[in-house]
C-alpha cells in the first residue's frame, strides 16, 4: 500500500470513529441543551442555505463550474462536529467522503459539492473567490456579510450551549 492509499484508509477510519463519537455526544446531550442546540442548528442551516443561494443567484455556478473548484482543494478538515450534528438533527445520513480524491475535497465530485447547502461547512459557505465577489452588488455583499456574522454568532452560541468546541474539524476533534 502506497502512502496515498494508507492516508486515505486512515482518514476513512478516523471519519468512522468521529461519526460514532459525534453520534454519542449528540445522543447524550441533556434535554434542555439538546432542544436549544437543535434550534440553533436550524438557524445555522438556514443561514448556510441563504449564503449559498445568494451567490448562486448572482451567477456563481458558471464561475465555479469553469474553475473546477480550486477553492475546494484540501477540504478534508472543513467538516466540523456541528456540521455532522446538523445531519443527525435532521435525521439525514451524513455523506460518505471519498478520501482517495486528495487533494480534491473528499466531499465533492466532478459535479461539485455533494453536500446540500444547509449541511456545508462554514468555510465553504462564507468563502467567495474574487471572481464570485465581483458578481455581487453592494447590497448583496452587505447581506452576505450580515448572514456570515449571524452564522459565526450562532456557531459560537452552539459551543457555549454544549460546553464544547463544536466548530472544530471533525477529523481532529473526536479521536485525538
Amino acid at each position: 500500500m502506497d502512502l496515498g492509499q494508507e492516508t486515505h484508509v486512515k482518514d476513512q477510519a478516523l471519519w468512522e470513529q468521529a461519526l460514532a463519537a459525534t453520534r454519542n455526544i449528540y445522543a447524550r446531550l441533556p434535554p434542555g441543551c439538546a432542544t436549544e442546540l437543535d434550534g440553533l442548528i436550524e438557524e445555522i442551516m438556514r443561514l448556510k442555505q441563504n449564503l449559498v443561494e445568494l451567490v448562486i443567484a448572482a451567477g456563481s455556478a458558471n464561475i465555479c463550474q469553469a474553475c473546477g473548484g480550486e477553492c475546494c482543494r484540501y477540504g478534508r478538515y472543513h467538516v466540523s462536529v456541528l456540521d455532522i450534528m446538523a445531519y443527525l438533527k435532521s435525521g439525514a445520513e451524513p455523506l460518505t467522503p471519498d478520501f482517495s480524491a486528495n487533494p480534491a475535497c473528499p466531499y465533492s465530485n466532478l459535479m461539485g459539492c455533494t453536500m446540500a447547502a444547509r449541511f456545508r461547512p462554514m468555510t465553504c459557505v462564507v468563502f467567495n473567490c474574487q471572481q464570485v465577489e465581483d458578481l455581487l452588488s453592494p447590497l448583496q455583499m452587505q447581506i452576505a456579510r450580515g448572514y456570515e456574522q449571524e452564522l459565526r454568532d450562532a456557531i459560537g452560541r452552539a459551543g457555549q450551549i454544549s460546553g464544547q468546541r463544536l466548530d472544530r474539524a471533525l477529523l481532529l476533534s473526536c479521536c485525538s
